[in-house]
């Protein structure tokens, strides 16, 4: 582990250099999981967070990649003997992959170029003597004499030209600084191409047909995603994307590098070399390579906005354990209706038409009312796409229990149901089930749980992204696998309910020993300790102290164990209560107890204060899951369609994305409303999420509704210049036991 290593990822994540070490030692001498280093490391790293861990790792990640190239360009330059000590000392200095590159062109391997020609035929000493300008054009044609693969001055012109153009290109020095008048003074424009008509929906990108921006305004990342536009119009060819700078300025700078002085004969010559080189060589170069890290920057920002909005879209408030009937909302086909029990087990499936145009009002409601009564069903969850809100309507105006207010129905979003319907993942669960049914299941569980439906879809099918198609799909999932695999060890799992697919995130597991647990569960029946997870195939000690801590057992052998209390606290816990003469269970249970264990400071040093609250604030909970209940949301009844809304209205919204640029908010229509972040609060808000977050309710204002896009502009701002988000707490009814009864088999509805 290189010093130097460890002082840059210092500067870079902002922490002292001992919180690196411990990190790095914890990271790839000890093999532990970001998870875990978080969690239960807290006293050698101190108490960073899983951003800042990541922060870390990606920055060694990088510092690696960098040297692991600067030490193949040395080695390279080497071998091909080269390497002078100015060379070297160039090659040490460079401080990223973009210096290391630039200094290593000239000597790379390539195919012959113009100018290596016209060395090969003699023509260098000519180049020299031109770009010394000692002597004229008209000189030198005069004192030429034919080579033997060279039998004309022009010619000799030529190759000669070539070589200078090439030399100049290489420059030490040059390239570095047009990279830095390109960031300082260079423009992106983008403007509509001929033929982009013919391109479906080319008006999207209408703002575009005739814009320009600084690069430097587009490598903040805040308006990155503005370059993320431009290059999907530029990749669907209905936009033209370039770079633009002052070419007298650029003139200028390239020719203090470039001209050996004023009173050079060849001058002339020399200037139109130049030109060349920037025009054919140094302005594509450079023009590619700012557009390509303009991407880059735009994909960390796109990525973060993608992680941020679906950790709070996997964290969000949870119905729990209930009995819920789903609705996946169809016209011609019918509305598909699932019921779940408590643990996500699918009781009875079938279809209704409530709508046109088949439309059986009195059948469907039968339907419902006999299936919400026998399986005593406590939620509706239906899906919020096409005819969402109709259908809610019907029950509301139709089913008696929901009418009444004794069973809630809520409209939930379907946003990547229909990926999930035909995955794998689903086709195991329900091989003799078609997608519809596969879908409104995923519906009825994301309403029970979000987090642990959800680990089972493709996090980019999920609706909360910024351009997510536009970016490095590498890095977008492995980003995203990390804020997946931190929500997951964050709210923890039921050891003995928990599905393969949210175990293979808890921290160390992954697939196959997930696939282990679930199966050795199966034909052992409930664990009772986190101990036998042992005997579980392949589940090694470093795998049990990597993922113990996560994993809670409930009535089992030891009340710990449905604790996020690690096993390896569990001695010292077990003196404590022993030698306060205290039974094990009435730790849990007895606040005065729990207390005293807070006072005992012999233990917190022992142990280390850190940890030792993680172990007070555990004990002390009343549950283990840190999510709050799931609080329905009431939209206004009076719109079904962007043509009933009403410009200067307040609805009712709830936040479903965010990007850099604003919020989209569901308001209970098909399309959703743009809150621009200039519109988020009267105050000045520079980022989106330190005002709102994914799932949020808040009351917004529609400023313009513009139909033929189907797109509303919305508004946050109070005339009393304050921002208040709304939040409502309709209460869910309490969790009632499915009856012993046989379920009844109606209209068709098959019973699992």
């Amino acid at each position: 582990m290189e010093t130097n290593y460890i002082a840059e990822c210092a500067i870079t994540a902002d922490v002292n250099a001992r919180q690196v070490e411990k990190v790095l030692t914890l990271l790839l001498k000890e093999d532990c999981t970001v998870p875990f280093i978080a969690r239960y490391r807290k006293e050698m790293t101190g108490n960073l967070d899983e951003t800042q861990i990541r922060s870390i790792q990606e920055t060694y990640e990088s510092i690696d990649t960098r040297e692991n190239r600067r030490k193949y360009i040395l080695d390279a330059l080497e071998k091909q003997e080269v390497l002078t000590p100015d060379l070297k000392k160039a090659v040490i200095k460079a401080k990223d992959i973009t210096q290391l590159e630039d200094i290593y062109a000239p000597f790379k391997s390539k195919r012959k170029t113009k100018a290596m020609k016209a060395i090969e035929k003699g023509l260098e000493p000519l180049a020299l003597e031109i770009f010394e300008g000692t002597k004229d054009l008209e000189q030198l044609k005069s004192e030429f004499q034919a080579l033997e693969d060279v039998k004309t001055f022009d010619e000799a012109l030529e190759g000669a030209q070539a070589i200078i153009i090439e030399r100049m290109v290489y420059i030490d020095g040059l390239k570095d600084a047009l990279r830095d008048y390109y960031l300082k003074n260079g423009v992106i424009s983008s403007s509509k191409r001929k033929d982009a008509e013919k391109i479906k929906d080319y008006l999207k990108f209408k703002d575009y047909f005739e814009f320009s921006e600084t690069i430097k305004s587009l490598n903040d990342p805040k308006s990155s995603h503005r370059f993320l536009a431009m290059r999907r119009g530029m990749l669907l060819k209905i936009l033209k994307v370039g770079v633009e700078t002052n070419i007298d300025e650029i003139t200028n700078l390239i020719e203090k590098y470039t001209l050996t002085g004023k009173n050079n004969a060849c001058l002339k010559k020399l200037k139109f070399c130049s030109s060349v080189a920037y025009k054919v060589y140094l302005h594509s170069s450079l023009e590619l390579e700012i557009l390509t890290n303009l991407r880059a920057v735009a994909e960390t920002a796109s990525i973060e906005v993608f992680g941020a909005n679906l950790k709070h879209l996997l964290l969000a408030p949870y119905l729990g354990g209930k009995i819920v009937m789903a609705i996946d909302p169809g016209i011609r086909t019918g509305c598909k209706v699932v019921v779940v029990d408590s643990t996500g087990k699918l009781l009875v499936d079938g279809v209704i038409y409530p709508h046109e145009p088949k439309r059986e009002v009195q059948k469907s409601k039968v339907i419902l009312e006999q299936l919400l009564k026998e399986l005593k069903v406590e939620s509706i969850a239906i899906g919020s796409g096409t005819f969402g809100r109709e259908t809610l309507a019907f029950l509301e105006s139709n089913v008696s229990f929901v009418k009444e207010g004794k069973i809630p129905a809520t409209l939930v979003s379907e946003a990547g149901a229909s990926v999930y319907s035909a995955s794998k993942v689903a086709i195991e669960e329900f091989p003799d089930k078609d997608v519809t049914v596969r879908g409104a299941v995923s519906i009825g569980r994301r309403f029970q749980d979000p987090l642990s439906e959800l680990v089972k879809i493709d996090p980019k099918s999920i609706g909360v992204g910024q351009y997510q198609h536009d970016v490095n799909q590498i890095k977008l999932k492995k980003s995203l696998e990390g804020v997946v695999e931190d929500c997951v060890n964050y709210v923890g799992v039921d050891l003995n309910s928990a599905s393969k697919h949210i175990l293979a995130y808890i921290s160390g597991i992954g697939p196959t020993v997930a696939k282990n647990i679930v199966s050795h569960r199966d034909m052992n029946g409930r664990f009772k300790n986190r101990m036998e997870l042992l005997k579980v195939s392949r589940f090694s000690e470093k795998i049990f102290e990597q993922s113990a801590g996560f994993l809670r057992i409930y009535d089992g052998d030891n009340p710990l164990d449905k604790t996020f209390v690690h096993p390896e606290q569990f001695n010292e816990i077990n003196e404590w209560c022993e030698s306060n003469k205290i039974k094990l269970d009435k730790l849990l249970s007895d606040d005065n107890t729990i207390n005293k264990l807070k006072s005992d400071s012999t233990l917190k040093a022992k142990i280390g204060p850190l940890t030792f609250k993680d172990i007070c604030d555990s004990l002390s909970a009343p549950t283990q899951d840190p999510r709050t209940e799931f609080k329905s949301t009431e939209f206004d009844k009076t719109i079904k369609s962007i043509n009933d809304v009403v410009i200067g209205q307040w609805y009712t919204g709830v936040v479903n994305n965010i990007t850099n640029f604003g919020a989209f908010v569901d308001i209970g229509i098909k399309e959703s409303g743009l809150v621009h972040v200039s519109q988020i609060a009267n105050k000045f808000v520079s980022d989106p999420m330190e005002v709102v977050k994914v799932g949020q309710e808040v009351k917004v204002r529609v400023l313009e509704i513009d139909k033929e896009r189907k797109r509303l502009a919305l508004s946050c701002k109070k005339d009393d210049g304050e921002f208040v988000p709304k939040a409502k707490n309709n209460s869910i009814p309490k969790q009632q036991n499915i009856s012993n009864n046989a379920f009844a088999k109606l209209s068709g509805f098959k019973v699992r």
